[in-house]
């Protein structure tokens, strides 16, 4: 069916009239006339009773008319949330990140902005933040470390150093020791994140550069569970110091004989760059840029 040719009848029907009905939809009165005739032709059915004090509906005309009114109000419907969503009093800003330390004050800046948006956080490691934004499952990722994806926009976010820590109660921690040489970890023992971690790889490039090898006693699949078993005392950990939080029972220490560092990065994919709610999540999110 013709829109335009149901647009019409449309505003025929709710003025009673031609003239009226064209001023309505800014059109000429004759191909106001011409879209009634065309739709009643094609389907070989009257619309209107024509009279001199001007048009009823038919029974058919009727039905059609309470169709036609859900339609276009459908449309307006529409129209609405779509006006909405690009102003951003309503929608839904999906996100994925490698830890939530960074991420949470960001998205706390962009809700107290537009409070109305829906926001949906993906904490995940680097392999499936990267699956989560190349499947547009989310539309920006905060992610450590990125290999080159001319499909992504990834601008350089936040440089982290990588940090050493241990339990208050050993021996450096009691010393307050603030640094440490890379060889004086070999006697340690080691508890390091699984091998797809960007910080141990960070930390694994810097020791076999040193020429100083280091074995863990034990691999832990989070941060958080890093973060436990050191406090427990069960070894030393290694971090990006933005991940670590404020922790009474752990001790932390610069790596002073190598330059560790981890690079954050805002993530975007580029045919979705355009999109309203990720160009103002950039904006918001440059006040955070370091």
């Amino acid at each position: 069916m013709n829109l335009t040719q149901l647009r019409a009848f449309d505003a025929v029907a709710r003025e009673g009239n031609f003239t009226r009905a064209a001023e309505r939809l800014s059109i000429s009165q004759p191909a106001v006339t011409t879209h009634i005739r065309t739709l009643e032709e094609r389907y070989e059915v009257s619309l209107f009773r024509r009279g001199s004090r001007g048009v009823k509906l038919t029974d058919v005309g009727v039905d059609l008319a309470g169709i036609s009114t859900r339609i276009f109000a459908m449309e307006i419907e529409a129209s609405e949330l779509l006006s909405a969503t690009k102003n951003l009093t309503r929608g839904t800003l999906r996100i994925a990140a490698g830890s939530p330390y960074f991420i949470v004050p960001v998205l706390a800046a962009f809700q107290e902005k537009f409070p109305e948006v829906h926001v949906g956080l993906n904490i995940g490691n680097s392999q499936k933040v990267t699956a989560d934004l190349l499947t547009e499952k989310v539309d920006l990722a905060l992610q450590t470390g990125w290999e080159e994806n001319l499909l992504v926009e990834a601008i350089p976010f936040h440089t982290h150093r990588v940090v050493v820590f241990c339990q208050r109660e050993h021996p450096w921690a009691i010393k307050n020791k603030q640094s440490l040489r890379l060889e004086e970890l070999i006697s340690e023992k080691m508890i390091w994140r699984e091998p797809e971690s960007i910080t141990r790889q960070v930390f694994e490039s810097a020791c076999k550069e040193a020429g100083v090898q280091i074995t863990p006693v034990m691999e832990v699949a989070s941060r958080e569970t890093l973060l436990e078993v050191v406090a427990a005392g069960l070894g030393l950990g290694i971090v990006s110091s933005h991940e670590l939080p404020s922790d009474q029972r752990i001790h932390v220490m610069e790596v002073e004989d190598a330059e560790l560092e981890t690079i954050e990065f805002l993530l975007t994919l580029k045919r979705r760059r355009d999109l309203r709610v990720v160009k103002e999540f950039h904006k918001v999110a440059e006040v955070f840029h370091g």
